[in-house]
């Protein structure tokens, strides 16, 4: 039989695990939460659990980036946006692993409740304007190096520092994020914020294209 002392060694460690858990999740304004968000999948008979959908703690698919990420991953090869007037050439396979990540529902090519190992509900799939398509010429490109940032002498290493998934300490609204150097998903959209300005969960709000104009200085 264990001591005592033995058996409180686990509760110290899930204590201090429990209390940062709760320091990067709470549902304060001010902090990220996929609770109330468009998200938030446990009121549509998919799951029952809000996290699971997207995320698993044990056996992961290993198929794409962190974080142990639990959905079906489509191995689809996109159409993406190009032009002429772009500084950056749109490169292929194109999106990166964020962007394959939303991908995996919004293209609508797998079924919402394909994770956890399960094939999933055939032809449960977004519609409307939820799903993109396999076709994503007609949407901002992703993908894309950012490195033809230079307004106010700013580097693109400088960018990418303020920038970067990993500054995680900026509150919602306040900065748009690259992941790896590029422009993805993500780095307009707060996945797993129900805070941010409205239901396509942007980063920074539309009026007066305060979003777009956070890059496309004019």
């Amino acid at each position: 039989m264990l001591s005592d002392s033995s058996r409180t060694l686990p509760l110290r460690g899930l204590s201090r695990i429990t209390i940062l858990f709760a320091s990067i999740v709470c549902t304060s304004p001010s902090t990220a939460t996929i609770v109330g968000s468009v998200h938030d999948l446990t009121g549509s008979g998919v799951t029952g659990e809000i996290c699971n959908v997207c995320h698993t703690p044990h056996g992961s698919s290993g198929t794409t980036a962190p974080p142990l990420w639990n959905h079906e991953v489509s191995t689809t090869i996109y159409t993406l946006y190009n032009s002429q007037t772009m500084d950056v050439p749109v490169e292929q396979p194109g999106p990166g692993s964020p962007s394959r990540l939303c991908l995996s529902c919004h293209d609508g090519t797998i079924s919402i409740d394909s994770f956890g190992g399960n094939p999933g509900t055939p032809n449960n799939t977004l519609s409307g304007l939820a799903s993109k398509g396999t076709d994503l010429s007609d949407d901002h490109p992703i993908g894309i190096q950012w490195i033809h940032q230079t307004q106010g002498g700013a580097t693109s290493a400088a960018c990418i520092n303020c920038h970067d998934i990993h500054n995680i300490t900026a509150p919602p609204g306040k900065e748009l994020k690259f992941f790896a150097g590029r422009v993805e998903c993500p780095s307009c959209h707060d996945v797993h914020n129900s805070q941010v300005m409205d239901i396509k969960l942007l980063r920074k709000p539309l009026a007066d294209s305060e979003i777009c104009l956070h890059c496309h200085t004019k």
